[in-house]
């Protein structure tokens, strides 16, 4: 009875509550990646956001750079979908670390740090952009001095014992008054004496002596407020309360490092601070470098790994080799939440760089010239451009490469779809080509390019497959996995270039999904996958089965070191019916009843004596997935009389 976790005494019944069986549940599939150019943001690491706001903080606005990321989130979002991972791409990712560093912008703020002889000498710290880009230009830090409480105690030569209540956190910075100019002296320890009455009182030892008696003591520490001046978003940091020594439990340089988001400090920073002047007034950050957008060196390497798939771990595992460089899609393909991938820039081919033009100041006549100061020449920075994708027959095979990659990846983790975008200005025999190159249920393909303008902005490249990710990912959050992903609208879509009745059907055909123009916009008229097996031709059913999977995968790991008895098995195949149930009253499966619509054996049959012996268990699942309906077929009649009906 002990096993109940009863502590039973006199001879009764007790009443014991029933233990919870295990229950399957159904995993989410709708939590897309997206990977592309952005103007700001952390680089070649995947970033979750939950909202269009949050990635506008993190990455910048759609208009900020020539990439398709943010138009493609901006669609996701507006679509219905509620997470995403974003992951920007840069240059030369294989060792980004010093050209990602010279591009992004610096900053020094001039403080002071102790000498050896009981002064100051002054000293430069290093700021810089948390990312690579010019946005960081725009960064404003304002470095102040506060004295963030004052308490009265009493000194013994380097030993100050605090008053009821005071507490001093360990290398403090402390502002002693003994005479009309303050003394600052650092706490070295902290530590607790019993005073005459009995009581313990709260101590801390100074790096040097004191005058005795009763002092007033302030304990100073550092507020950095930091402001990003561009106009398209409110960014600002504020952090309070900064300790000014690396002892400090909350040191500047520390918190700066681990929760900026919008700088990070640079190598050289000494160990211990101090004010550059006894008024502690306010320090301000002077620029030092300027940023670099580096989107002319962007390429196929920025997205694609050079590690074979097959060496990647699965089932969003970190590599366990420090040596294996992953990056781009490879990194975003390791994430464990992820059941779309998008890469709306994978095709990216080349980008003009943005020109600067000086307007020097000319007076309106030539009796009167500018008072001096001569002010400075007007700098006029138009949009920056959009980048050209590889397009056209002639670029085929190079897009096939890069799309196979992204198809290889999926295949591997087996956890997610990838949505890929057929390459422009290809006719139907160039489409029946680059269709032919691919055979996965891992894969879905999209056309054509949509055009769309986020926000009331300039019209910007839409892909199409960033808006079939949100039409996927609306759909699932509300109604499930069995409906098909189409039949709906892109949100964000206002033109694009049309496809003909004769173009639909052979890229029906081809199972390639198409947006089709519609009086109220651009209709998804198909969700099929790239795979040739028709059992897995809808997407919703490959979608379907992946759930199934992981969701025996992912929950089922306490069948591990279970005693192997007809009750586990019958605890099995419980689990597993009460989700195929749920799914089946969903329309997930055909059939008229359960019977025929799914079954699970978990017994002597899949699982003879001898494979028990060996500690294995065997569960078949069969299910019947509902094929979501394609064709409506009317029956047009005309009887005797010359009336005409309508069947269907």
């Amino acid at each position: 009875m002990s096993g109940l976790g009863l502590d039973l005494g006199a001879p009764g019944v007790y009443l014991v509550d029933p233990q919870e069986r295990a229950a399957l549940g159904a995993v989410r599939l709708d939590v897309t990646g997206f990977v592309g150019v952005a103007p700001r943001g952390p680089v070649d690491r995947p970033v979750a956001v939950e909202s269009w706001s949050e990635y506008l903080w993190l990455f910048g606005g759609v208009d900020d750079g020539p990439g398709g990321l943010g138009t493609a989130v901006h669609a996701f979002f507006a679509q219905g979908g509620s997470r995403a991972f974003v992951l920007r791409v840069s240059p030369l990712p294989r060792d980004p670390h010093p050209a990602a560093r010279a591009a992004r912008s610096g900053l020094r703020l001039r403080l002071a740090q102790p000498r050896a002889d009981g002064g100051a000498r002054p000293v430069d710290l290093e700021l810089r952009a948390a990312s690579e880009g010019t946005w960081g230009d725009g960064l404003r830090v304002e470095w102040r001095f506060t004295a963030a409480s004052r308490l009265t105690a009493t000194a013994d030569g380097t030993e100050l014992t605090l008053p009821p209540g005071g507490t001093v956190p360990l290398g403090s910075l402390l502002r002693v008054w003994t005479g009309p100019a303050p003394d600052l002296r650092w706490v070295e320890a902290v530590g607790s004496r019993e005073d005459v009455a009995g009581h313990r009182a709260r101590t801390v030892a100074l790096d040097r002596p004191v005058r005795h008696g009763t002092l007033d003591v302030d304990v100073l520490t550092a507020t950095v407020t930091i402001r990003d001046t561009a106009t398209d978003i409110a960014r600002e940091e504020t952090y309070r309360g900064l300790g000014l020594r690396t002892t400090h439990p909350s040191f500047a340089r520390r918190r700066l490092d681990e929760e900026s988001r919008l700088v990070k400090p640079g190598p050289g920073w000494p160990d211990r601070l101090l004010p550059p002047d006894a008024r502690l007034g306010p320090v301000h950050a002077e620029p030092a470098e300027r940023g670099a957008d580096r989107w002319a060196d962007v390429g196929a390497e920025s997205f694609l790994g050079t590690v074979d798939p097959r060496l990647l771990p699965v089932g969003g595992v970190e590599p366990i080799d420090p040596d294996l460089i992953v990056h781009g899609v490879d990194r975003m393909s390791l994430e464990p939440e992820l059941g779309l991938l998008c890469v709306p820039d994978l095709l990216w081919d080349a980008v003009a760089p943005a020109a600067t033009v000086d307007v020097p100041f000319r007076p309106r006549s030539s009796r009167f010239g500018p008072c001096p100061p001569a002010p400075a020449p007007l700098t006029y920075r138009p949009p920056a451009p959009e980048a050209t994708l590889l397009h056209g027959p002639a670029a085929l095979d190079a897009a096939l490469a890069r799309q196979r990659r992204v198809v290889e990846l999926a295949e591997h983790q087996r956890r997610f779809v990838a949505l890929l975008d057929v390459p422009a200005r290809l006719g139907v025999g160039d489409v029946e080509r680059w269709r032919a190159a691919f055979d996965s249920s891992y894969a879905a393909a999209y056309l054509p390019e949509l055009r769309a303008a986020p926000g009331g902005g300039r019209v910007r490249r839409l892909a199409a497959s960033a808006a079939a990710a949100g039409i996927i990912a609306a759909r699932e959050r509300r109604l499930g996995l069995p409906p098909g992903p189409a039949n709906e609208l892109a949100a964000d879509a206002v033109s694009a270039h049309p496809v003909t009745d004769t173009e639909h059907d052979a890229l029906h055909h081809l199972d390639v999904n198409v947006f089709r123009a519609e009086r109220d916009g651009f209709r998804l008229t198909a969700a099929h996958t790239l795979s040739t097996v028709a059992d897995y031709r809808q997407l919703s059913v490959r979608r379907l089965m992946t759930m199934l999977r992981l969701a025996v995968e992912r929950q089922g790991q306490w069948l591990a070191f279970e005693p192997h008895t007809e009750e586990l098995r019958r605890e099995v195949r419980w689990a597993v019916t009460r989700l195929l149930r749920d799914l089946y009253r969903d329309g997930a499966f055909a059939g008229a009843g359960e019977d025929e619509a799914f079954f699970v054996r978990c017994d002597d049959s899949v699982t003879p004596r001898f494979e028990q012996e060996q500690g294995r268990l065997v569960a078949e699942i069969g299910v019947a997935p509902a094929v979501p309906l394609e064709f409506l077929l009317l029956r047009l009649s005309r009887d005797a009389g010359g009336a005409v009906t309508v069947e269907g």
